[in-house]
């Protein structure tokens, strides 16, 4: 089973499966078609079970040559809201990233176009994906008005706009915020401003300047037991080989990590 303890606290637990019988039924619900296997390129899937066992969510992906194709991801309507989704979307990437890492990852978007930008997805024209990205189902056999959407990897560096981060380590004096939680960003100019949620965080927000590779910010978070919490920080932006880049808190002997989905 994997763990993320950011999805452990919105209550529910990861697993993993190669079965598309087992999330059929789910894809079916939300309007989705269920990839079938060809023999040669089996697909993956990462389910957001309840605690009774109840599919809530699930993210699935075909490996095609040295590219990813991220053809499933629904969540149960009883789950809307509760940010498992976005949860399982970084979780997702950072699965494909951690086993074998690949250039780009691929999507056709039917809808939630702004949902995927912030995981650093951009709209592709058909005709500049690679022949075996063209020719997997999700993109052969699309519905009409759906989009082909991109995530580059080795583009080069970019701003931190419309980015999704999620959190690897944090053992900072304040820390609350589970490992596995979602920061997304939003860059204008040389000010930063990020949202994020998770296990006892209701709601929190970042606000800071990015000056080259450094970044300076204040942040604040409401808790439930109704207790605020804020503090200061400096993060070092670094580049990983595989393209994604990391926050790394600088103070003292403290450490938080972010890396980009």
């Amino acid at each position: 089973m994997y763990k993320n303890e950011h999805i452990e606290s919105l209550g529910y637990r990861i697993e993993a499966t190669t079965d598309v019988a087992i999330v059929g039924p789910l894809l079916r619900a939300c309007g989705l078609s269920a990839v079938e296997d060809s023999g040669r390129d089996v697909s993956e899937y990462l389910m957001a079970t309840t605690r009774a066992g109840g599919l809530a969510a699930c993210a699935g992906w075909t490996r095609v040559e040295d590219c990813v194709v991220l053809h499933s991801l629904a969540v149960a309507p009883s789950s809307r809201g509760s940010g498992v989704g976005a949860a399982l979307m970084a979780m997702a990437m950072a699965t494909v990233m951690g086993s074998a890492p690949v250039e780009a990852i691929y999507l056709m978007a039917t809808g939630a176009r702004r949902f995927f930008a912030s995981y650093g997805f951009t709209s592709t024209d058909a005709a500049d994906l690679p022949a075996c990205v063209r020719e997997h189902e999700t993109f052969s056999a699309a519905p009409r008005g759906a989009v082909p959407m991109t995530r580059h990897y080795l583009l080069g560096p970019r701003g931190l706009d419309q980015c999704a981060f999620y959190l690897v380590e944090n053992n900072t004096p304040s820390a609350v915020l589970p490992a596995g939680a979602i920061v997304f960003f939003r860059q204008t100019g040389q000010m930063i401003e990020a949202s994020y949620r998770g296990g006892p965080v209701v709601r929190g927000n970042l606000l800071g300047r990015v000056d080259g590779d450094q970044i300076t910010y204040l942040w604040h978070a409401y808790a439930t037991n109704d207790e605020l919490l804020h503090g200061v920080g400096n993060m070092a932006i670094t580049r990983l080989p595989d393209g994604r880049r990391e926050l790394r808190e600088l103070s003292g002997e403290s450490s938080l990590v972010m890396r980009e989905a």
